[in-house]
């Protein structure tokens, strides 16, 4: 398991590297992020787009990448924040007495914007981003297409209201693989916040490629210990329980966006890969969460923790998990996706056939858009069941197997 885990964690598409105490025994300092921070940046080539021929196929072409709006009924906007946990000190750097920084990027349902086309939007692939894909992100010789997404904006905004329609919205937090970002599952996130869910994205400081912290130039992800790769799931577990301390304090600052929008009770956590992982990690050791999703990640060291949280252990097609269902005390289920790969539940497989098309680079054999939308149906069906008493398509039936999804209930 170790060396499917590996493989999977670095064959694509990245090269990791370059550039607990709880919360009552920490201070958390709170900085906003100007919304101007979250605009595109100047890029040396400055020339224009040319216009694209009109082409029929949907996927390879070279055009400006767009996406379908959203599809729930709520606009959704984005916003972020940099945390700082003076209860702990950088675990990455030796000696350090600088405190543990992170961002997290909240994705949520926002008010009508009458004249939304004027408003701050966020990239599709952040300008600073660039150096990190051009330079690594490579597939069989092929490269990410930079007049695809220079200055291409997804359809959310940026620093928005919350909608005020309900008093306030279910939290999920979510983690992203082992060198992604939250940027890099930004359709799902959004698709999730156009449902009503308010969606708070954790970026993992030196697990993330990059992280971009306010006034700091970009942190690269720390390459993983081949002999040990769970030895970091700790601190990103740590890193959880952190973030959802501060939730209270963001939800009872008057001056916060999400005064009183936040609804605690009804609070699940989900992840990717390592973020997956450390999902499972975080909630074997709080109460606070009340519903736990591990989309495709190793669950290193699980025989020391369980979870009594409903458990849904969300597969891609090749990757036989060693878990024990005994550790998961509540109900569990097992679903895997027929034809995905590990990749297919980011936003990279969007901009990978975008580009070229072809799906034999280790994408699975699934269309990108329908990749999103059956990821986001089974979390939005998992969550809306567990969260919010609603009825499921998925979780109230004991084994499903179709053409796309096989589901077999553990416990």
């Amino acid at each position: 398991m170790l060396t499917l885990f590996a493989n999977k964690l670095f064959q694509f598409p990245f090269q990791i590297g370059r550039r607990l105490n709880r919360v009552g025994l920490a201070i958390a300092l709170i900085l906003f992020v100007s919304a101007c921070s979250e605009q595109n940046s100047s890029i040396i080539d400055e020339k224009p787009i040319p216009l694209a021929p009109p082409i029929e196929k949907t996927y390879g072409y070279k055009a400006p990448f767009s996406y379908p709006g959203f599809s729930g009924e709520y606009q959704v906007s984005s916003h972020t924040l940099d945390l700082i946990d003076f209860g702990r000190t950088n675990p990455f750097v030796e000696g350090s007495v600088e405190p543990r920084k992170l961002q997290v990027r909240f994705y949520y349902p926002s008010q009508t914007q009458s004249e939304f086309n004027q408003i701050p939007k966020l990239p599709v692939i952040e300008s600073k981003y660039w150096e990190y894909f051009i330079g690594h992100q490579q597939v069989k010789g092929k490269k990410l297409l930079f007049d695809n997404y220079y200055q291409v904006d997804w359809n959310l905004s940026l620093n928005q209201k919350v909608d005020q329609t309900k008093s306030d919205y279910p939290i999920l937090i979510f983690s992203h693989g082992y060198g992604y970002n939250p940027e890099s599952y930004t359709a799902l996130s959004a698709e999730l916040a156009s449902l009503g869910y308010i969606v708070v994205s954790i970026n993992h400081t030196y697990g993330a490629n990059p992280t971009l912290l306010k006034d700091f130039e970009p942190i690269w992800a720390k390459e993983l210990p081949k002999d040990d790769l769970g030895a970091f799931l700790s601190i990103w577990s740590s890193d959880q329980s952190f973030v959802i301390d501060q939730l209270s304090l963001i939800n009872s600052e008057p001056n916060s966006l999400f005064f009183q929008k936040l609804d605690l009770a009804n609070l699940g956590i989900f992840g990717h890969s390592y973020g997956g992982a450390a999902a499972y990690h975080t909630a074997a050791n709080d109460p606070r969460i009340k519903a736990l999703i591990d989309i495709d990640g190793t669950i290193f060291n699980f025989e020391h923790h369980s979870v009594v949280q409903p458990f849904a252990f969300v597969l891609s097609k090749d990757h036989q998990p060693k878990f024990d269902y005994q550790h998961s005390e509540g109900q569990s289920f097992e679903l895997r996706f027929n034809d995905f790969e590990h990749i297919s539940f980011t936003d990279h497989i969007l901009w990978w056939q975008w580009d070229h098309g072809e799906l034999d680079l280790g994408l699975g054999n699934v269309n990108g858009y329908r990749a999103v939308e059956l990821t986001t149906e089974i979390v939005d069906d998992f969550f809306g069941h567990f969260l919010l008493s609603k009825d499921s398509q998925w979780f109230q039936k004991e084994n499903i197997n179709t053409d796309e999804i096989s589901l077999t209930r553990k416990n």
